[in-house]
């Protein structure tokens, strides 16, 4: 587990110093780039790969690890259909106490509050239909260079 924070921390930091999270016109996060092959995991850019592994660490215990939802946690592939990038950071700090879901404020936690953007990227792909169940993979760096 601190193997995994360790990487989240390293790519968060990669993510802040790269602009990762690019906003569109309209103040959304652009949408993840994602590029899924039959035999192999789904690519995707690094905020949305960011957004994974944070979720995988901190969301998934309630959530499941596609955020289709548990016994007493919701499904977010439908929750996040019609939510703004706005209603869902309010949420994550406020915490979210309906009928059947009484999720805590998230917005003071060191490994949540940092990636909300990198957790609206990978949660978006997965509402859209963009990114499909399962693990996935970081894409390529399109500026770095190979050796």
């Amino acid at each position: 587990m601190r193997h995994l924070r360790r990487l989240v921390a390293c790519g968060a930091a990669l993510a802040l110093g790269a602009g990762a999270s690019a906003q569109s016109e309209s103040g959304e996060a652009a949408p993840a780039r994602v590029e899924c092959a039959s035999d192999a995991p789904c690519r995707v850019d690094l905020a949305t790969f960011i957004g994974w592994r944070v979720f995988q660490a901190q969301c998934a215990t309630c959530h499941g690890a596609d955020a289709r939802g548990s016994t007493f946690a919701p499904d977010l592939t439908q929750r996040m259909r019609g939510m703004t990038q706005r209603n869902f950071f309010a949420a994550l700090d406020q915490g979210y106490f309906g009928p059947q879901s009484t999720m805590p404020p998230r917005g003071r936690d060191p490994n949540v509050a940092p990636y909300y953007d990198e957790l609206w990227s990978f949660l978006r792909a997965r509402a859209t239909g963009a990114l499909p169940p399962g693990p996935v993979e970081r894409l390529p760096n399109p500026s770095a260079r190979e050796p």
